[in-house]
């Protein structure tokens, strides 16, 4: 059967002002609802009837050319109860919405569950009855009804997301106000999928992480939030976060960053008092901890205020002090060139930061030294003395690292400049004696003996109170045949240094069988013994120079194939006297009275005053021998 419904409609303008009204009472502003129950002109049947099968829809060309293709089709029984239901459906949302129009919320809700009841294809229906949900603060389901509008409409949904959006949110600060933070929490993640880009909707998540104590979460979204949005607030929030953390240096570049957006925000304000005040009390405990020796703890201390207030460079020097002191010239190093970058050329700090990075490079160059790094000590006394050339004390120690690895030409460089620095040095004087006297080693190796006198000579000027340098020119001159002078010098030798091995083997050659008395009161030798006296006494005006410790230099052995000639020669020579010895003790006993030819007493005395052992037993009963 064909059913014809005649039936009286509200026309467009009133159908539309209704919808815009009822939607706005919800809290939105959507474009107009373009919103037609029938057109008197092209939807008239042959009986001159109204069908009233259209949606609550907006009607679009499409629908209009679909609807005239179809008009002149002949339904069948299924389509005609469906066009009736749809119609009686039409009829009953025109009425819900005259109810909402007088804020009949209830009647409205009811009236749309039975129209939609009939009809459950038409998104329209299911948004008005999510509004009107809305109206009655059911969120739930005005969120439902939200979701499947959109899910079955078949036309442009997005004003609908964005109110979809809205109400999640609006939802979420409801629950934030039940105390029911993670209800908040989920609504408002449910709003960001429709609208990801909304900063409100990331500061509102922000506030309800920080009340679930997900202090995690909340800095890593607002690092993410600060990329693109950089907020006074913001950065207050995260220094707040940084500093719950511990990050105290994050805090204070955060706290800083939203002084320069907002100069006069109090809060941040209050944060940069609150850790200068902190800072300075580390400090404090630091400087107390250090005066008491614990410098572990005076370096934990004071590593809190820096990283409290990182801007002071006054705490970054302490600390590098402290790090001196224990040795840890790595860090140290770290932290003085940190200082220096963090203040002016001219100011103090910057020449306090300057002259405590020399000096660590000094001091840690000097360990390198005891441990046999000379390279390492030759680098590192580079930077100190790029950065301070008027301390003689540096040329001194790189001269020392020079000469420990024979680079005596840089060395004699050094100990020169470091002259220049403080002429009355003698320090400095007696190191350039010994690079002299290495000369003189090298040369006498070689050959150049000649070359080498003249090396000993020239260190023997520098200072003459070094026993070494004679005897190390005795034998130059010696192997030139230049005996007088090297006994002159053996003599010298032997009155400052009386245990030196060299000697003894010199005088064998010198000196060879000849009694103590006789040399010792020969005329040369006593001017010679008697300049010596003099020069250690101090009353020579001559040879003023100052003694150096025998500890402190390093004496350098003569060339290895002259050592192992003249120990060749010494034992030679003790064993012709051991031989004559044994001949002597163990000759046949003779019966005749005569006396015999030497007794063994008179082998010990002769032996005694031989040549070998003449010095020792001389320079033994001296009562002022030189130690």
């Amino acid at each position: 059967l064909l059913y014809t419904i005649k039936f009286e409609f509200m026309d467009d303008l009133e159908v539309n002002d209704y919808l815009r009204r009822a939607l706005e009472s919800a809290g939105g502003q959507f474009s107009e609802l373009s919103v037609s129950y029938h057109d008197h002109e092209e939807e008239l049947d042959e009986a001159g009837t109204f069908i009233t099968d259209r949606p609550l829809t907006p009607k679009t060309a499409e629908s209009k050319r679909q609807s005239t293709k179809s008009k002149f089709r002949a339904p069948d029984a299924d389509e005609n109860f469906k066009l009736i239901k749809s119609q009686k459906a039409a009829k009953i949302v025109g009425d819900a919405c005259e109810e909402m129009k007088a804020n009949n919320f209830m009647v409205a809700l009811s009236k749309l569950n039975k129209a939609i009841s009939m009809n459950a294809d038409n998104a329209n229906y299911f948004m008005l009855r999510a509004e009107c949900c809305l109206q009655l603060c059911d969120f739930n389901s005005t969120i439902l009804n939200y979701v499947h509008a959109i899910d079955i409409s078949m036309e442009d949904v997005e004003e609908w997301k964005d109110r979809l959006s809205y109400i999640h949110f609006l939802y979420s600060q409801i629950l934030y106000d039940e105390q029911d933070h993670k209800g908040a929490l989920a609504q408002v993640n449910e709003a960001l999928k429709f609208k990801p880009e909304n900063f409100s909707y990331h500061c509102r998540k922000l506030a309800y992480l920080f009340s679930m104590n997900q202090h995690k979460l909340c800095l890593d979204l607002a690092e993410k939030l600060l990329v693109d949005h950089e907020e006074a607030e913001l950065y207050i929030l995260r220094a707040r976060l940084n500093k719950l953390f511990g990050y105290t240096t994050k805090c204070f570049y955060d706290v800083h960053k939203a002084l320069e957006l907002d100069p006069d925000n109090g809060k941040a304000m209050d944060i940069v008092n609150e850790l200068n005040s902190s800072a300075e009390e580390c400090r404090s405990v630091a400087i107390n901890q250090a005066l008491s020796g614990n410098l572990t703890e005076a370096i934990s201390k004071i590593t809190v205020a820096i990283d409290t207030n990182p801007t002071v460079a006054e705490y970054t020097v302490f600390r590098g002090t402290l790090y001196r002191q224990q040795g840890l010239y790595d860090r140290a190093i770290d932290d003085f060139m940190h200082a220096l970058s963090k203040v002016a050329v001219d100011s103090k700090p910057h020449q306090d930061s300057m002259r405590q990075l020399v000096l660590t490079y000094n001091d840690f160059a000097v360990e390198c030294y005891t441990k046999g790094y000379y390279e390492e000590a030759i680098s590192l006394l580079d930077q100190a003395i790029k950065r301070e050339r008027g301390e003689k004390g540096f040329y001194m120690n790189r001269g020392d690292c020079f000469r420990m690895v024979g680079y005596l030409n840089f060395a004699l460089a050094d100990y020169q400049q470091a002259l220049e620095l403080d002429p009355t040095d003698w320090v400095i004087i007696s190191r350039i004696s010994l690079v002299h006297h290495q000369y003189g080693i090298k040369e006498y190796s070689d050959k150049h003996y000649a070359e080498a006198e003249k090396c000993f000579t020239t260190a023997i000027t520098c200072n003459s109170k070094i026993a070494q340098y004679y005897i190390s020119r005795a034998w130059a001159r010696f192997m030139q045949n230049h005996l007088p002078a090297s006994r002159a010098d053996l003599l010298r030798a032997v009155y400052l240094d009386n245990t030196i091995e060299e000697g003894i083997m010199l005088a064998a050659r010198l000196y060879p069988n000849q009694n103590i008395d006789s040399i010792l009161n020969a005329k040369s030798s006593q001017k010679i013994l008697s300049q010596m006296k003099e020069l250690v006494s101090g009353e020579s005006t001559n040879m003023d120079q100052v003694v150096l410790s025998s500890n402190t230099l390093a004496h350098e052995p003569l060339a290895e194939e002259n050592i192992a000639q003249y120990n060749t020669w010494m034992e030679q020579y003790k064993d012709s006297n051991n031989n004559v010895k044994s001949l002597l003790d163990s000759r046949p006993v003779l019966d005749q009275a005569i006396p015999k030819i030497m007794t063994p007493q008179k082998v010990n005395l002769v032996r005694d005053n031989s040549t070998s052992g003449w010095m020792k037993k001389y320079f033994d009963s001296r009562t002022n021998s030189v130690k």
